[in-house]
């Protein structure tokens, strides 16, 4: 993220916040359940249990019978910055997100409802407060709480719509070093939360029983940081603390495009689009209700300048037997982050990720758990964004960003 000039004409400070990769696509986590981990999130035409209600709403009249499934995601990031010989690691490497989901068939009507716990954006990287990426970032975290319940209506056997509306909670904190000249340094932490809603549409087709066209629409959220707890600390270790407004991050928009086809009774194969709309996210600012270090610091404006991208999805799913089920996927996702931006807190880059899935059926019972390894394109990057001012040389040369994830999930699921 780009040098910042303290806006009392005080020395130059770079600030970045809040956030933090969770894949190729910015701070999203596509994965919501293990099924949906098995086969690469190609989900959008052939969900067939509760998680619908994020994958697609209208894909609720699929289910069969009422189903209540909980989940737990674990992502292993493996992430570093490296520049002249020297190294910077993200100590934040795991990371557990909970999930739950159920459906209810509405008894003499076409109409199924469903409700979902989960979080599609977030996680966090928190860096040494000595490290040399210091001055881009030392904590950052971005937690998200999506509440959504939904409603599916199957119109006709070939037609089903549906949609979900969701209350949104979010968190967020920030801290990193400040130069201010001479050789001396300070630190600044910022911490806020924010409530917002958004809405989901889906609609499922199925033209004959071997094939299903899914799309679904995911709204913006706007997350407004107007209450922000500010601490800075000057050289000797003097506290000051205020407040912040001003600061917006956008959760994005999401189009998607699923297209299933079940090639055999035993085997069906999907391949599924995303559009996010990630160009909404031009720059971080903040205004502080008062001037801090005598004046020198009074806000931020940070760009970002992000860009729109594609996701391309390949799942399978094989029924081994009437127990079990192997699923396996392929995902290429793009990264919006621009090199001219790109830094330690969201350390994000174009992925390719491979994927595999089991699932076992008992009685009433089923357990699937999924694996996903995503593997980021190694980036090289000239910029300022660790820069601490305008001459500083604390990181000279190319600034080298690689990223490794391990995504493990593991869902329980009871059909009653």
């Amino acid at each position: 993220m780009a040098r910042l000039p303290l806006l009392a004409g005080a020395p130059l400070v770079c600030l970045t916040l809040l956030l933090q990769e969770a894949s190729g696509g910015g701070y999203a986590l596509p994965y919501q359940s293990a099924k949906a981990v098995g086969q690469g999130n190609a989900m959008t035409a052939g969900v067939n249990d509760p998680s619908a209600v994020y994958a697609n709403p209208a894909a609720l009249s699929e289910v069969e019978g009422n189903q209540i499934q909980g989940g737990l995601q674990y992502i292993n990031v493996v992430s570093g910055v490296t520049n002249s010989g020297r190294k910077s690691r993200n100590q934040h490497d795991d990371n557990f997100i909970p999930t739950l989901f159920a459906n209810y068939q509405v008894p003499g009507t076409d109409l199924v409802m469903g409700i979902g716990l989960y979080t599609p954006f977030g996680l966090a990287t928190s860096y040494g407060e000595r490290s040399f990426t210091r001055f881009g970032a030392v904590r950052s975290e971005l937690r998200t709480f999506y509440l959504t319940p939904a409603i599916a209506w199957r119109v006709n056997p070939s037609l089903s719509v549906g949609g979900g509306l969701s209350f949104v909670h979010s968190s967020a904190l920030f801290s990193r070093a400040l130069f201010l000249g001479g050789g001396a340094e300070g630190k600044i932490r910022l911490t806020d939360t924010d409530n917002g809603y958004t809405f989901n549409l889906g609609m499922l087709l199925k033209p004959d029983e071997r094939w299903k066209v899914g799309i679904t629409y995911r709204g913006r959220v706007d997350l407004n940081y107007d209450t922000a707890d500010v601490k800075v600390a000057d050289a000797a270790g003097v506290v000051e603390t205020g407040k912040s407004k001003g600061t917006q991050i956008p959760l994005p928009p999401v189009i998607s495009f699923g297209l299933h086809w079940q090639m055999t009774r035993e085997w069906g194969v999907e391949f599924a689009y995303d559009y996010t709309h990630w160009n909404e996210f031009r720059h971080l600012k903040a205004r502080f209700n008062r001037a801090f270090l005598g004046g020198a610091l009074r806000g931020l404006f940070i760009q970002e300048r992000w860009k729109d991208t594609h996701t391309l999805r390949l799942g399978s799913n094989y029924q081994l037997s009437p127990a079990w089920v192997a699923r396996a996927g392929i995902v290429l996702d793009e990264s919006p982050i621009p090199a001219s931006t790109l830094g330690p807190s969201i350390p994000g880059a174009d992925t390719l990720t491979v994927n595999a899935g089991l699932g076992y059926r008992w009685d009433h019972w089923s357990l699937d758990v999924g694996y996903a390894a995503i593997f980021y394109k190694n980036r090289s990057v000239l910029n300022n964004v660790l820069e601490a001012s305008s001459s500083s040389t604390l990181t000279p040369g190319r600034d080298r960003y690689r990223t490794f994830d391990n995504f493990v999930s593991l869902t329980l699921g009871y059909k009653f």
